[in-house]
């Protein structure tokens, strides 16, 4: 790629490019990515092409899969020898499962630039796999508009099952480029009949009455649109039909409307799945998305019907903890707004494929600011105001029922300038009277301010370095080789995980889920005296650690072998023969 051909592809990734007259040094990096509010997929394209021209040789693109729409699934490794990535421990990272979650997939590139930029010694060590769209028809119904709270890919589907795909898409009535709510006051036939109130304590807010204190429904609620089949249902069969984040194996919701027909039928998940299980030497994993497993710690008690983890086991939780603790620490995050984690990659991973991962939302509501002195002197002006019957209604109706929706609406008013929620407008609906738009605008809770996702990038590079840290590490002892008799050796040695993270967590260490490290020696069944001539080790905890001896019958001029191997493949082998060593040599593993 040439100079000019570079620039046009940096500016449409929103690069901030150096000056050529002056190019940056190492010591001196210039800023990579800028991040970018609902950017398309050729703006993505655009990102990662540039990402790897700046980085030759330690960021190398390609995908793993393509959506419905024919979007390709990105993927970037980044490793010291792309050429060898699969042979070192790894990292994933996996961002942009959700449509309206813009801000992982920014935060998920401008950590690859760190890492890449920063910290290319760690490359030499492990290998970092980064995915930073998982779900790329739901990203860019989000980024072309109108804005909606939808994460389901650009699959076909009859959502109300009436033999006909996508007829009955929600409509921005009001022309605001956002998909919101629409409510209608009153019962109104042939309309389904109210079902909620305004909250009294906070009037924009819907909750369910409360008949102890005498209330009866008010609103009846749609998403945004027209009945456009004449069914009776507003808005009911959007555009695209399956949701990734639903459709892996553990805990699979069946019953769900988006969850698919069977598992992994979602391309989306079907070639992240194929990733992972191709890629054995991932050791952990972390997800940007609508999940969260770090601010709140997952029940290591908790048992799906059939036994299994619902996320983690018991035995796992300490180290899993570790991992929590240190995203909490760097990142800074105190809330999140985590969802259910049935059928989605996170519970997968860790409950039927036992490598740890992480979920965050990336940030959660922050605290309000103290008031300035103006917002004070409003506040003492508005209790002095004896005409302010609002004011007193409110106060007297006691707390909004959802207290923290209320939280995110103070936090839209008093520092985002109510960007959060739409206020509630009357319009002239073609088919429902007394009719209004309004609700929460898509993506406002799901994302920080523009400015904040760069640096929630870097801390999130920064919380891969310290989770590198954390990674297994097993070995495998130099064997003792002691003589017992004529052509008779006694040989022990030991295995041992002297890392922070198990190499497979309790989920995955049935037979045939995941790779096992395989300890052996060479020597024919029928000349092993005593001791297992191989042990399948399914999984190795954090400061475990397994003895082996044996007593073998061998010729003088035999050469023995003590070997560790992973996924089939020789990662340590100690030989020796009539008791002298000839070879040595300890590579670790994952």
């Amino acid at each position: 790629m040439n100079t000019a051909t570079l620039a046009i592809a940096a500016a449409a990734a929103g690069f901030q490019a150096p000056a050529t007259d002056a190019p940056p040094t190492a010591a001196t990096p210039q800023p990579a990515i800028a991040a970018v509010e609902r950017r398309d997929a050729a703006s993505l394209e655009a990102a990662l092409a540039a990402l790897a021209e700046r980085h030759p040789g330690l960021v190398a693109r390609t995908t793993i899969g393509t959506s419905p729409r024919k979007l390709p699934i990105h993927l970037l490794t980044l490793s010291s020898d792309p050429a060898t990535a699969a042979a070192r421990p790894a990292m994933l990272l996996v961002a942009g499962m959700d449509g309206p979650r813009w801000s992982g997939t920014e935060a998920a590139l401008v950590a690859a630039e760190a890492i890449a930029a920063e910290h290319p010694e760690l490359l030499k060590e492990i290998t970092l796999y980064v995915v930073p769209r998982g779900n790329p028809d739901a990203a860019e119904a989000f980024a072309v508009g109108p804005r909606r709270d939808h994460s389901a890919d650009g699959a076909v589907h009859d959502n109300d099952r009436d033999g006909r795909v996508d007829e009955d898409a929600p409509r921005d009535l009001n022309g605001d480029g956002l998909i919101t709510q629409l409510r209608a006051s009153g019962t109104i036939f042939p309309w389904p009949a109210p079902t909620v109130v305004a909250d009294p304590a906070e009037l924009r807010l819907l909750r369910a009455p409360d008949a102890k204190a005498g209330q009866v429904p008010v609103y009846t609620t749609w998403t945004e649109g027209i009945d456009s089949d004449g069914d009776g249902r507003i808005a009911e069969d959007w555009p695209g039909g399956l949701d990734p984040e639903r459709n892996f194996p553990h805990r699979w919701p069946e019953f769900e409307d988006e969850a698919g027909a069977y598992p992994l039928i979602a391309p989306e998940a079907k070639s992240l799945a194929d990733f992972v299980m191709t890629h054995p030497n991932i050791f952990a994993a972390t997800v940007l998305g609508r999940h969260d497993t770090v601010i709140t710690l997952p029940d290591a008690k908790a048992k799906t019907p059939g036994g299994m983890p619902v996320m983690i086991a018991e035995e796992d939780a300490a180290a899993y903890g570790e991992l929590a603790k240190a995203w909490k620490e760097v990142v800074g995050q105190k809330r999140a707004e985590g969802r259910d984690t049935a059928g989605s990659f996170v519970a997968w991973m860790n409950a039927q494929r036992g490598v740890p991962t992480v979920a965050s939302t990336l940030w959660g509501r922050p605290d309000l600011p103290e008031p300035s002195e103006e917002e004070k002197a409003k506040s003492k002006d508005k209790d002095k105001d004896k005409d302010n019957e609002k004011n007193k209604e409110r106060a007297s109706a006691g707390k909004p029922a959802d207290e923290e929706a209320a939280a995110w609406l103070a936090y839209s008013d008093r520092v985002r300038g109510g960007a959060g929620f739409v206020p509630w407008t009357r319009i002239e609906h073609p088919q429902v009277p007394n009719t209004e738009v309004g609700g929460w605008v898509a993506g406002f809770r799901e994302n920080p301010p523009l400015e904040d996702v760069a640096p929630l990038g870097r801390k999130c590079a920064e919380f891969l370095v310290r989770a590198a840290g954390h990674r297994p590490r097993v070995e495998l002892s130099k064997p003792v080789v002691t003589a017992v008799g004529p052509g008779l050796w006694r040989v022990e040695a030991s295995l041992s995980n002297t890392g922070r993270l198990p190499t497979v967590m309790r989920g995955g260490r049935a037979d045939t889920v995941t790779p096992a490290h395989v300890v052996r020696i060479t020597v024919p069944v029928e000349r092993v005296k005593s001791g297992r001539r191989s042990d399948i080790v399914h999984g190795i905890d954090p400061g475990e650690l397994r003895r082996y001896s044996w007593i073998v019958a061998a010729p003088p001029d035999e050469e023995i072998a003590v070997e560790l191997l992973f996924n089939g493949t020789t990662s340590t082998r100690f030989a020796f023969r009539d008791g002298a060593e000839t070879q040595s040599g300890n590579g670790g593993s994952r």
